[in-house]
């Protein structure tokens, strides 16, 4: 259970306070006792961001690219030699703000190692399960308290970004905002982007076509996406793999909004009612820790209303209309779409066999690269 291959003792914070040594405070909490509640951000679209507030997120963004992380290393050995050939000298590299981030994410979805030589490729402690939205939530707001705590702005907040609004286009994808595409090589950043310079980390992957749901040649197969997914796949490069796509900044502002279509969910549901106690993918369960936060933290904790964590949304998204005349219709639409859905998911699984058996031998590789095709 983690964190306890790595840790066996942590400190216990009383009250509200949080952190590794209780320094700070909870989430959605201020003062000096952590006995105030803290007044909410509020997460903006990024079109509806001031110039200076555009300005404060886009170089934020670039000094914790470069700014080294003043509380985490990184491991560099498995856990068997992280003390080094004498047993007294731990293996780890200094690594900055935003790519603790990303070596987060990361983490989350590599193969985790049973032992030398022996990976399980079936474990996603952040994706393909109900902790995909409480993993990503939590995620996102530990950089958002370093990067307040970089700018020396209390009430900085993430911006989202509405990927609805672009229609066809990626309205964000431009060198004023995320970076353009390179005119020569659209697969490839526009070079006036201040954000060409960023060097990828965690990109460790073969291209294959593991479970079929991606062609081999590592183009998008369009049988398999969903709302989060077809955004991943849409964006291509590293933002389309699992493992390296936090390395690109759109991956902020897209989960932003993914997230504040959960906080709607939340407010219109049962905010307990669909957060399971057993039986979820490892990981995955309401008390489960979150893989790799320390000090630890379950899934149960942040499975609250934003408030409650200290931050909210400017927008609105459109009520469902459920209207007695439209019963039927939807009945009659919800029918024959489960009919070729079923149809669908079974030339789905007919392919993925096919195309599983022809490149098997791929699937032995240390490091398998998964795209955004699987989480529901």
């Amino acid at each position: 259970i983690w964190p306890t291959k790595f840790f066996n003792r942590t400190c216990r914070c009383f009250g509200n306070f949080a952190g590794y040594n209780c320094g700070e405070c909870r989430f959605g909490w201020t003062g000096p006792s952590c006995e105030q509640r803290k007044a909410p951000v509020v997460r903006k679209d990024i079109h509806s961001l001031s110039p200076a507030e555009l300005q404060e997120f886009l170089d934020v963004l670039d000094r914790a690219k470069t700014t080294v992380h003043a509380e985490y290393v990184i491991a560099t050995q498995h856990w068997l030699g992280l003390l080094g050939p004498n047993g007294t000298e731990p293996q780890f590299n200094n690594i900055s703000i935003y790519d603790f981030f990303v070596w987060q994410h990361y983490y989350s979805v590599r193969d985790t190692l049973l032992g030398p030589g022996r990976p399980f490729k079936a474990i996603d402690f952040s994706h393909k399960g109900p902790a995909f939205i409480t993993w990503h939530r939590y995620h996102l707001l530990s950089l958002e308290r370093e990067l307040q705590k970089l700018t020396g702005n209390e009430n900085f907040a993430v911006p989202y970004w509405n990927f609805a609004t672009g229609r066809t286009e990626c309205d964000v994808c431009t060198d004023s905002l995320l970076g353009g595409g390179d005119p020569r090589d659209p697969s490839r950043i526009s070079p006036r982007s201040r954000f060409a310079r960023w060097g990828v980390v965690c990109d460790r992957y073969v291209l294959n076509a593991l479970e079929g749901y991606d062609k081999p040649d590592g183009e998008l197969d369009s049988s398999v996406s969903n709302l989060h997914n077809l955004v991943h796949l849409f964006l291509n490069g590293t933002s389309a793999l699992s493992h390296s796509a936090a390395n690109d900044p759109i991956f902020l502002v897209l989960h932003a909004f993914t997230d504040a279509i959960f906080e709607e969910w939340m407010r219109r549901s049962s905010e307990n009612a669909s957060l399971p106690d057993e039986m979820a993918p490892i990981g995955h369960n309401r008390h489960y820790n979150m893989v790799p936060f320390f000090p630890p933290v379950t899934n149960e904790e942040i499975y609250i209303t934003s408030e409650q964590l200290g931050y909210s949304y400017a927008v609105e998204l459109e009520e469902t209309d459920n209207r007695p005349a439209m019963l039927l219709l939807g009945s009659t639409l919800g029918g024959i779409f489960l009919g070729l859905l079923l149809l669908l998911l079974l030339s789905v699984l007919y392919v993925q066999q096919r195309r599983k058996r022809e490149f098997e031998p791929l699937l032995n590789a240390e490091f398998t690269t998964t795209k955004y095709t699987e989480e529901a």
